[in-house]
């Protein structure tokens, strides 16, 4: 009886062994491949962000150089600016000391070449 028992209990053994070595090792379960081929499509999609990525960020590099430009050239504009500003301001704070013949005279010598325009007209009846 006791070869009998062994017999039962060595098959036992054997028929859960080869049952856990078949759900562990064979058994390859058909949602893994599913979860596989899902991965696969979501590297593919980071992939391809990343290369978007990459391209925006060159672009704005590229504006941010552009931007850089354009600050300096706003910097020499306002330099400008404030240079004619002070000119102009030179300018009519010195008119504004000129007494009245001071007028007179600078007015006189600054728009000499110009004529009176009385005396452009070819009208017959001028005086």
């Amino acid at each position: 009886m006791l070869s009998k028992e062994r017999f039962i209990t060595y098959g036992i053994i054997l028929l859960l062994s080869s049952a856990l070595i078949y759900f562990v090792l064979i058994g390859d379960e058909s949602y893994v491949v599913d979860y596989n081929t899902k991965i696969e499509k979501l590297e593919f999609k980071v992939d391809s962000l990343h290369s978007i990525n990459d391209n925006l960020v060159f672009k704005i590099d590229t504006l941010n150089q552009q931007v850089v430009k354009l600050d300096k050239e706003i910097y020499q504009q306002d330099k400008k600016i404030v240079t004619l500003k002070y000119k102009v301001n030179e300018k009519v704070n010195s008119v504004d000391s000129f007494n009245d013949d001071e007028l007179t005279k600078f007015f006189t010598e600054r728009y000499r070449q110009y004529f009176d325009s009385i005396k452009k007209t070819n009208s017959s009846s001028s005086n």
